[in-house]
């Protein structure tokens, strides 16, 4: 069971990211965190870029955990996996730079 739990940790943490930051989003819409925080930008696109760096920082940790044992192919499939968990967690967040938060 450890093993599966390792193999696929970059996944689970990617859909945690992603349901935090669309939760969040939405939150500080409904809320109208629409005032201007920091450098020009509104309270919640600075959450949200905090909470994104919070997150890819978070994916590089287990990342990193994952590639201490590299002995079995389901280890080796785990650190893929968590290769591909931090590149869907910086690309989910991608249209945090791109686009307002609030419509």
């Amino acid at each position: 069971m450890t093993a599966l739990i390792r193999m696929i940790s970059g996944l689970v943490l990617w859909s945690i990211a992603f349901a935090v930051l669309y939760a969040l989003q939405g939150l500080g819409c409904a809320r109208g965190w629409t005032d201007p925080a920091v450098f020009g930008l509104t309270q919640t696109k600075a959450v949200l870029l905090a909470v994104w760096a919070g997150l890819i920082a978070s994916q590089v940790v287990l990342l990193l955990w994952l590639m201490r044992r590299r002995d079995t192919q389901m280890e080796r499939i785990g650190i893929a996996i968590g290769w591909i968990g931090l590149g869907a967690t910086v690309i989910t967040g991608l249209p945090i730079l791109a686009i307002s938060t609030c419509f």
